[in-house]
């Protein structure tokens, strides 16, 4: 099983890494046809539809990578290890994983009522508005997955993949 997550994370990365290398491909692209006189028809919005899934896809890796910004005020006030610092980890991956899937439903909605009336973006190429959405749904669902992990992972006491990325401890891996 951790074989299989560590694939899904390391995939959404790549997904991620790719659509920013595409956001740059699309960006040169469009400055040098514009010397020329032309241009990337719906470019600005094959851009925006790159950026959400650049920022979205990747939470789960960058998560994982600490990469995150995290507000530690109560957290950091109590020592690394004690059970209180514990408890509050794990009050905190729990509210995390209530709030992501609440986010994730309601993003599965938004992309099924899309799909439903076959709703399309407003620029110069139709694109299904439920193609670019599935990327936001599954970036978030991934995201979900990573908490999951992480809460299951500190209760069976190994150490949540952020805390282990900052102090280098090794997770538990599955044979």
């Amino acid at each position: 099983m951790r074989r299989a997550l560590d694939s899904l994370y390391a995939f959404t990365a790549f997904v991620a890494a790719a659509s920013l290398v595409g956001i740059a491909l699309l960006v040169l692209a469009q400055v040098f046809l514009r010397t020329i006189g032309g241009q990337v028809p719906s470019a600005d919005d094959f851009a925006g539809f790159a950026l959400v899934a650049t920022t979205v896809v990747g939470l789960a890796p960058a998560y994982r990578h600490n990469a995150h910004i995290r507000v530690g005020l109560l957290i950091e006030r109590f020592a690394p290890g004690t059970p209180v610092r514990k408890l509050l980890e794990r009050l905190v991956t729990l509210a995390s994983i209530l709030l992501m899937g609440w986010a994730s439903w309601q993003c599965l909605r938004f992309v099924h009522e899309s799909y439903i009336y076959n709703e399309l973006n407003q620029g110069l190429v139709a694109v299904k508005l439920w193609y670019p959405q599935s990327l936001m749904a599954f970036g978030f669902i991934v995201f979900l997955i990573a908490l999951v992990d992480d809460l299951v992972t500190d209760l069976m006491g190994g150490t949540q993949s952020h805390l282990a990325a900052v102090t280098g401890d090794e997770m538990p891996v599955e044979k």
